[in-house]
């Protein structure tokens, strides 16, 4: 009998410790993530367009991700991006709902691919959220990006990035544009190890 309530005794001590820590706001967590390392692939990039993220509650957030995913595969010769305004005038032309939360089928995919002839195009969502939690306030940048292949419009890879924050006192917030980066440089990293 004595061996179990201080078992109990000992769980309810951790867990008021615990609860008092969340409730002093007395730390912050944050995962932050820096550029992948410069290393150029040799030879010719593949083609690639970035379609519009429409499924996106941030577009300046969504903007900014794609165009840092871009910029961060294109220096590595990783992939050769189309001109986004020519991406645009095609999907625009299409007519297709490109903020579905499911994306598109297959034959869409395709059907955008080639007239812009690229061997793949990338899709996805992109949410910025704000909640309020015991130790404070918690904003996330969720980012999640899908390949899909150029000729048969078939889904080939997918990655996702979420870039947490937490914090008590409202100066130590991020702001979204530095969270944006941090996931842009998380999803290019895994994007680095895929063989295209």
């Amino acid at each position: 009998m004595c061996e179990v309530f201080s078992k109990k005794t000992w769980i309810a001590g951790v867990l008021v410790f615990i609860f008092s820590l969340f409730l002093s706001g007395c730390f912050g967590t944050a995962v932050m993530h820096d550029a992948p390392p410069m290393e150029k692939r040799q030879g010719t990039a593949p083609a690639a367009a970035m379609l519009p993220f429409e499924n996106t509650n941030d577009r300046e957030v969504a903007e900014f991700v794609t165009q840092k995913v871009k910029t961060c595969l294109e220096k590595r010769n990783v992939l050769d991006f189309a001109d986004q305004s020519r991406v645009d005038r095609v999907v625009e032309a299409s007519g297709y709902d490109m903020g579905s939360i499911f994306g598109l089928n297959e034959d869409q995919y395709k059907s955008l691919a080639d007239p812009l002839g690229v061997d793949y195009t990338i899709h996805g969502t992109i949410t910025v959220k704000k909640t309020l939690t015991f130790s404070g306030w918690r904003k996330d940048v969720d980012v999640y990006l899908y390949l899909n292949d150029g000729k048969t419009g078939e889904k080939l890879d997918s990655w996702r990035s979420m870039t947490t924050f937490t914090w008590a006192k409202k100066e130590e917030a991020l702001d979204a544009q530095t969270m944006a980066e941090s996931a842009a440089n998380h999803i290019c990293s895994k994007m680095l190890n895929r063989q295209y």
